[in-house]
């Protein structure tokens, strides 16, 4: 399977951490080479495109991916052109540069998941209790849901013939994803009720989805903190380069 790494210099990253994520040093290396080596050891993904600052990335890891390409404007413009590299009828999994706790197990388990349930979208969402009882001092955003309080990870699998048909809804979604509770009010009021009462249900969210957007689109549920634990801020660093 063809994977996408999206390795973009956001205008916030190079405000606050002086730098694209993706070079960050984390442990002595870029924090991209994290994401390089779970997927390449998944034995599970044989072609990897990055997307992002071609120039700076290619000395660091230009040998260890198959093709870097220039970044857009913003995350979603950088995910729409890394996915018309490929042929259009295949699966791509999609994850971000910055989860330098990611394991090729985990990367395997949510794709072998993925596949066997045939979605056009699968996103991994990890329950409360095992990131706190993994990284206790992690910090994490979470939705209360009627099977408890989760947090979304940084793999996606998606039909890439599908997302160019819900681009914009999409866009809101990407522009409100470390915040679940706006996230979700952008898929409508209806939603966002049932969750403040915490009576929405995943397979209610699935039936929401699929009748709103046309879409096929699965919450997975998966046992691995490691996808969720991202770098958002400078804290985040000190905090997971003690699990590594």
């Amino acid at each position: 399977m063809k994977a996408i790494i999206l390795a973009g210099e956001g205008e916030q990253d190079i405000e606050y951490f002086g730098q694209g994520k993706a070079l960050i040093n984390f442990k002595g290396k870029p924090l991209i080479e994290y994401t390089i080596n779970a997927l390449t050891q998944s034995e599970m993904i044989d072609y990897i495109l990055v997307v992002g600052n071609k120039e700076l990335l290619t000395p660091y890891i230009g040998n260890r991916v198959d093709e870097i390409i220039n970044q857009e404007k913003n995350m979603l413009d950088n995910l729409i052109k890394g996915i018309s590299y490929f042929d259009k009828n295949e699966k791509i999994l999609i994850s971000t540069c910055d989860i330098p706790l990611i394991t090729s197990q985990a990367v395997q388990d949510f794709m072998i998941k993925s596949l066997n349930l045939n979605a056009d979208l699968c996103y991994p969402i990890i329950e409360r209790s095992i990131c706190e009882g993994n990284y206790p001092d992690a910090k994490r955003t979470y939705a209360s849901l009627k099977e408890g309080d989760f947090t979304g990870g940084n793999l996606i699998m998606v039909n890439p013939l599908k997302v160019k048909s819900v681009e914009n809804h999409i866009r809101l979604l990407i522009k409100h994803r470390k915040n679940p509770l706006k996230m979700t009010r952008a898929l409508g009021p209806k939603i966002v009720l049932q969750m403040l009462l915490k009576r929405l249900t995943i397979e209610k969210l699935e039936i929401y989805i699929k009748e709103r957007f046309n879409i096929e689109g699965r919450a997975l549920i998966i046992p691995y903190p490691e996808v969720g634990s991202d770098i958002d801020r400078i804290e985040d660093i000190e905090i997971l380069e003690k699990y590594i």
